[in-house]
């Protein structure tokens, strides 16, 4: 036992134990957040699932400990958190949703007391510890997000190893935590220097701040690929930019600690100000505000450079959120808020990180919410903005107290090489990994055929709402199609924890991809696979009274033929029949189709065989399942409740233009329950 102290006294590292733990925390938060979405996602309306967003308001408990907190306590908050990140990759939906909500409950209970706690004696390096530490948490999830094609490695599959080597590494640590130790003199006579006790308006407006940091590194930062959805912009690029840029700036933290501590505020101000406008632009220019739109269809434009610019600033404008977390915890440490006055204020702030959270999400399913939700529609940019103004404003309180520069911080400089060798082991194995994923693989393909699958995945969730990206594509490789159109696959946003399933699958089965809509429009995900080089993609918008719907149109060459591919699903009504959106929808589809050549219409329509939808579409187009030979036709293994519904109440389908109405050799619905509707899978007969 004695030998075990000692080693772990000696091996004890506040970086590395902060660092796993904010680590825990996205990884927690994220999950927790998609798990409630997929329970709602299932039964299309908001049920008693979101109750779980209460976890979010733990640290109202603060305001019952009245005398303060125990070192136990805070070390059994910090195991709790460890335990339920080791735990929840092993649970279905509705009991990992109550897991991570127990574990990032804990943290948000954590974090204050830790800002309570901790000695006052050494304030720079309290807030440099934090700030360093969630710049190598935010490394740490870039890499496993890029090595996992978004998919964090360690919550999943053989690479769950890393997650338990790090969780027994900071669980044994956290109880050699200095943290919680009385003061000594010599702290309370350094302490003297600083502030008496904040106003309990003061630490409530950097609660404020440091929620709002939280949640622009949550939605963005965490994981790239959203970035580069929401701008349609390249995902290589943007990742290899983020690394180098957080490298560069964490190597010169490590080597100056004190310096940034002394940056005037109005320069902070500055720097957070054009990053978050950069920020709210990029939203604002990327966004398609539907009602001043006049006639469909709609096709999506490009702002050009403009959007390069924003993206650029704002890219390497973005460590100063790591400065922010540095100057407001700073603030709180020199403030000395007791525990309640912390809590109430983290309780407040984290029910505001909650409506944000909320908010972002009714973005996208606005015309699921009733009396509120047509508020909400193309206004993400605008919950970015409310973020950006409370991550900028608590800056104007913070008043500089004279300095105490000790041994400690000269400590940490010692430490630089150290530290400059874990940071670049991180970033640059990021910028191999992304190098080596995203370069599409060389497929032997034949000019005398094409396969096509079709295949909503329902945001990458299976039929009873598990997430189930390795389930959906064992089936794609299964079936080891040429080309693949995908529904709902909008997985890349905050309700769907910042995974990709496109980038998933288009990395693993090594083909191009072109993601449709982008993520902040607020439309079903539309996306594109396939073996051939994808030619002059493009996305166009249908005229939709409620949610909105899209379709993706692409050219494939296959031998001297070139494809005209459309991947697209319509609005979801409960009787289309009396409904003329959708009706409308499909018109707008028609009207771009009509004309061309070769043509290939797939997707999720919502509509079925004999409706008024259906017989426009075969007025101009022939229905693959219709044309194949009853021989050439089959009904494989479908999701449950789809067998009545195949092939009379079918809703996925495959339409071509009629010179290539007789190559049909084979069509099939198959694909098992991985996801709530059957894929398409089909076979034409060229020779092209």
């Amino acid at each position: 036992m004695e030998i075990y102290q000692k080693t772990f006294k000696k091996l004890y590292s506040e970086i590395t134990l902060f660092s796993v733990i904010f680590l825990f925390f996205l990884q927690l938060l994220s999950d927790f957040i998609e798990s409630i979405y997929a329970l709602n996602l299932i039964e299309v309306e908001i049920n008693e699932n979101v109750l779980a967003v209460l976890f979010l308001l733990t640290p109202i408990l603060l305001l019952f400990f009245k005398k303060g907190i125990s070192r136990f306590f805070f070390i059994i908050i910090g195991e709790i958190i460890i335990v339920c990140r080791v735990v929840y990759p092993f649970l279905t939906v509705q009991p990992k949703m109550i897991m991570t909500g127990l574990g990032v409950g804990c943290f948000m209970i954590f974090f204050p007391i830790y800002l309570n706690k901790k000695s006052k004696s050494n304030i720079d390096k309290n807030s440099f510890i934090l700030g360093f530490s969630f710049g190598i948490a935010l490394l740490l999830s870039l890499l496993l997000r890029t090595l996992g094609s978004s998919v964090d490695i360690s919550t999943s599959g053989w690479f769950m190893w890393i997650g338990w080597v790090l969780a027994v590494l900071v669980g044994l640590m956290l109880p050699f935590s200095p943290t919680l130790e009385y003061e000594s003199e010599k702290d309370k006579i350094a302490t003297d220097v600083y502030e008496r006790p904040a106003s309990k308006w003061k630490v409530l407006g950097l609660s404020f701040g440091l929620m709002s940091v939280l949640t622009l590194i949550y939605f963005l930062f965490c994981s790239p690929t959203v970035i580069a959805r929401l701008v349609e912009g390249n995902y290589s690029l943007i990742l290899i930019i983020l690394v180098l840029v957080n490298i560069a700036f964490l190597i010169f933290f490590a080597s100056n600690p004190l310096l940034l501590m002394k940056l005037n505020n109005w320069v902070i101000i500055l720097l957070n100000f054009v990053f978050i406008t950069a920020l709210v632009l990029l939203y604002l220019f990327n966004t398609v505000i539907f009602a001043f739109v006049e006639s469909y269809p709609y096709f999506q434009t490009s702002i050009g450079s403009w959007n390069d610019l924003l993206l650029m600033i704002m890219i390497f404008l973005s460590p100063v959120l790591i400065i922010d977390i540095m100057y407001f915890t700073r603030e709180l440490f020199s403030g000395k808020p007791s525990i309640r006055k912390l809590g109430g204020a983290f309780f407040i702030s984290s029910g505001f990180f909650l409506i944000i959270i909320l908010s972002a999400v009714f973005t996208i399913v606005w015309d699921y919410i009733p009396l509120i939700g047509t508020i909400f529609r193309d206004m993400i940019w605008g919950v970015i903005l409310i973020v950006g103004i409370f991550v900028i404003a608590p800056i104007f309180i913070i008043k500089k107290a004279p300095r105490v520069f000790s041994s400690l911080s000269i400590n940490i400089i010692k430490q630089k090489a150290k530290l400059t060798l874990i940071i670049l082991a991180l970033g640059l194995t990021s910028i191999i990994g992304v190098i080596i994923l995203e370069y599409p693989g060389v497929h032997t393909t034949s000019n005398n055929n094409i396969t096509l699958i079709s295949y909503n995945i329902q945001q990458g969730a299976d039929e009873f709402a598990n997430k189930n990206f390795e389930g959906q594509f064992q089936v794609l490789n299964s079936l080891d199609a040429d080309v693949i159109g995908l529904q709902e696959s909008d997985t890349c946003r905050v309700s769907s924890g910042n995974t990709d399933f496109v980038r998933f699958a288009s990395n693993r089965l090594r083909l191009y991809s072109y993601y449709g809509p982008k993520t902040i429009t607020g439309t079903f995900g539309i996306a594109l696979l396939s073996k051939f080089p994808i030619q002059n993609p493009q996305t166009f918008y249908m005229e939709s009274e409620g949610e909105q719907a899209a379709t993706i149109w692409a050219q494939i060459r296959v031998g001297s033929t070139t494809f005209n591919i459309f991947v697209t699903h319509l609005g979801n009504y409960e009787d289309p029949a009396e409904d003329s959106s959708q009706i409308v929808q499909q018109e707008n589809i028609l009207s771009v189709i009509s004309g061309l050549t070769n043509v290939i219409l797939m997707g999720d329509f919502n509509f079925e065989p004999g409706t008024e939808q259906y017989n426009i579409t075969v007025a101009q187009l022939y229905d693959c399942w219709e044309s194949a030979s009853p021989s050439d036709r089959e009904i494989g293994n479908v999701p449950d409740g789809w067998v009545p519904r195949v092939p009379d109440g079918r809703i996925d389908h495959f339409f071509v233009s009629a010179d290539l109405n007789s190559t049909i050799s084979y069509i099939t619905y198959t694909g098992g329950s991985a996801a709530d509707h059957p894929c398409i899978y089909m076979n034409l007969e060229g020779p092209f």
